[in-house]
């Protein structure tokens, strides 16, 4: 669902998906269920952040 309210601010799939991934894992993060989010979920959205913070997005 963030996924699909992100996209239209970013102009770009891309991007909307990467902050969907984000989002995802923070807001379990933040709610303290981090045991509901599978490793690769982690693995992807740390992946995405990194390419956010360093590489431009």
């Amino acid at each position: 669902m963030i996924t699909a309210l992100v996209m239209p601010f970013t102009y770009s799939i891309a991007n909307g998906l990467a902050l969907g991934f984000i989002s995802y894992a923070a807001l379990k993060l933040l709610t303290g269920r981090v045991k509901d989010v599978s490793a690769v979920i982690w693995v992807i959205a740390a992946i995405f952040l990194f390419k956010m913070i360093y590489l431009g997005g």
